[in-house]
């Protein structure tokens, strides 16, 4: 098993750490970054994946943020909203100094949700980017995504590898009794609760069946869920509704988006495979009302 980070940026520092239905999102990349003369003036040597050697002549100065492809990767296209792996170096553009840099180890991955890094010119200069690829971004001070920053930054971004941006797997039918789930062109799923009283047990239904790897108790898993209360019919949270999957650790419920999830919701994953969504029945517990999940299982470290 991995131990994966979150890429979480703030005030101006980057720190790596396990914290806390609409139009598709890959519809075209209109909104991507496009090459420029900053950019093009970022240098980084060595494979990608490993620690580069970066070269750019200071101050780079930008109002407008741009990013170059240094090495164009042969797998699939990033989406908005959309796990990634990367290793990544930032720099101060006005120093040339580093500010932050991941482990480049393969056993700790960092992911960054693409869209919800926190830092605006990092998601724009990766929307639409293919797996592989290393990305050399001249960041303008309007998208640092801190006030008050008057100075450009530089990021050299490799994408080593994502996750699914929604469940896959082969469609299985559906068994009565369960809540019904109707998906949107996303893959974001709105679930219709069954009359009848509160769910006594905890039981579910797999409604697409993956083919990639299982789930099992100790797993880190990237999950997209959507949870609705039994009793009042309402929403009571949905990663799809925050714009980025969440980073879950099965053994202890730790979530990146909700502090904690419930075990009893969690095993019914244990044995799932990536590609695969389940909907899942649960009686209240201390931390969530009755209700009902449907939950994609999108990637195992």
């Amino acid at each position: 098993m991995r131990r994966a980070t979150a890429l979480v940026v703030a005030a101006g520092l980057l720190a790596v750490t396990l914290t806390g239905c609409s139009s598709d999102p890959n519809a075209n990349c209109d909104t991507a970054l496009k090459s420029g003369t900053a950019s093009n003036l970022i240098t980084a040597t060595g494979a990608v994946g490993s620690k580069p050697k970066i070269s750019f002549p200071t101050p780079i100065d930008t109002t407008t943020s741009q990013a170059t492809t240094l090495v164009t990767g042969k797998g699939d296209k990033v989406q908005k909203g959309q796990m990634v792996e990367i290793q990544y170096t930032l720099l101060d553009g006005e120093s040339g100094s580093t500010i932050g840099q991941s482990s480049f180890a393969k056993s700790q991955p960092t992911l960054i949700p693409v869209g919800k890094s926190g830092v605006p010119g990092i998601d724009k200069g990766l929307q639409c980017a293919t797996v592989g690829s290393r990305v050399a971004i001249a960041i303008a001070p309007k998208d640092s995504g801190q006030d008050g920053t008057t100075s450009s930054g530089v990021a050299v971004i490799d994408v080593v590898g994502s996750f699914l941006p929604r469940a896959n797997g082969a469609v299985r039918p559906s068994v009565s009794g369960f809540p019904t789930v109707v998906l949107a062109p996303t893959g974001q799923s709105g679930i219709t609760i069954p009359s009848g009283g509160a769910p006594t047990k905890v039981r579910s239904e797999t409604l697409k069946a993956g083919d990639g790897a299982t789930v099992k108790s100790d797993s880190s898993v990237v999950l997209h869920y959507t949870m609705v209360g039994w009793e009042n019919k309402n929403l009571v949270y949905s990663t799809w509704n925050s714009g980025a999957p969440d980073l879950v650790l099965m053994k202890t419920g730790q979530s990146n988006a909700n502090q904690v999830l419930p075990q009893a919701m969690l095993k019914e994953l244990v044995g799932a495979k990536v590609g695969s969504q389940l909907v899942i029945e649960m009686p209240a517990d201390s931390s969530v009302p009755a209700g009902a999940w449907v939950v994609d299982v999108l990637g195992v470290l």
